[in-house]
């Protein structure tokens, strides 16, 4: 591997707000090396974007679930060319990797505190889609050291074809007219495109159902320790309400004693007066 690819391995590590720090200091080190070339390579690259860095964490983070993907786009391949009616499973198997690449790829950007919106979703998933049909993209993806967004290929690019083999009657047949083929490739096509507009759209769906839960979350606990702030007050009061009842009850019997001694000087001095006369 050389040196270039190794620093951008690391570079692409980096949370994005960090890049460009990283980025100088790379090629400062690359330069110290005395590998001008790499150095300058590195020099000249920009920041990625949220789902690009997202992407590249899925070779760190979810390096056998990103294989499996590779693996299936290759299956879609290979199953297209060779057995049309098999084509839709293996379809599915792709998606169903597809997806789990892109629910990582957005846990990894809500934990670097970015947003994973729908757009979001859609730009990992066409790159994700894009480099799996390029053989020097996939290397790339594998390492974590893509270095642009890729667009989503059309059927007949992730399968290879430009022509489909039609299977009838059990035994492949070549000799399919063109147009017929194209009308079948469009097809597959916008079969593809619906389905992703389809999940995008269940996507964000579920992203707002799981927002207005939190909001309710949110509400239950501000009301519950508002009960509890009510709660507390009321004890409060009722303690003190029973403070101020034994006081009450203390000064009515300081009162009582209070004139039960007076009583008794009274009575001491009515005393006396008899006695002295």
């Amino acid at each position: 591997m050389s040196a270039a690819a190794r620093a951008l391995e690391r570079l692409y590590a980096v949370a994005p707000r960090d890049f460009t720090r990283a980025r100088n200091a790379l090629a400062a080190e690359l330069r110290e090396s005395r590998d001008a070339d790499a150095a300058r390579a590195i020099a000249r690259l920009r920041r990625p974007s949220a789902p690009l860095w997202a992407v590249n964490q899925l070779s760190r983070h979810a390096r056998p679930a990103l294989e499996r993907f590779l693996d299936a786009v290759d299956r879609l391949r290979r199953t297209q060319l060779s057995d049309p009616r098999g084509a839709m499973e293996a379809m599915r198997a792709e998606r169903v990797q597809l997806e789990a690449l892109v629910e990582r790829a957005e846990h990894a950007l809500a934990e670097a505190g970015y947003s994973a919106s729908a757009d979001a979703r859609r730009r990992i998933s066409d790159t994700l889609l894009g480099a799996a049909a390029d053989r020097h993209h996939a290397e790339a993806l594998t390492h974590g050291r893509l270095t642009e967004e890729l667009h989503a290929p059309g059927f007949d690019a992730l399968t290879g074809a430009t022509r489909l083999r039609v299977v009838q009657g059990g035994a492949p047949r070549h000799d399919e007219p063109a147009a017929a083929n194209a009308r079948d490739e469009r097809r597959r096509e916008a079969a593809v495109a619906r389905q992703r507009e389809r999940d995008a759209k269940a996507s964000e769906q579920d992203a707002k159902i799981r927002a207005r839960e939190a909001r309710i979350r949110e509400r239950e606990a501000r009301a519950q320790e508002r009960q509890r702030e009510a709660e507390a007050r009321r004890r409060e009061a009722s303690e003190r309400e029973a403070e101020v009842a034994a006081l009450a009850r203390d000064a009515a019997e300081a009162r009582r004693r209070l004139a039960d001694v007076e009583r008794r000087l009274k009575d001491a001095r009515r005393g006396n007066s008899r006695r002295a006369r």
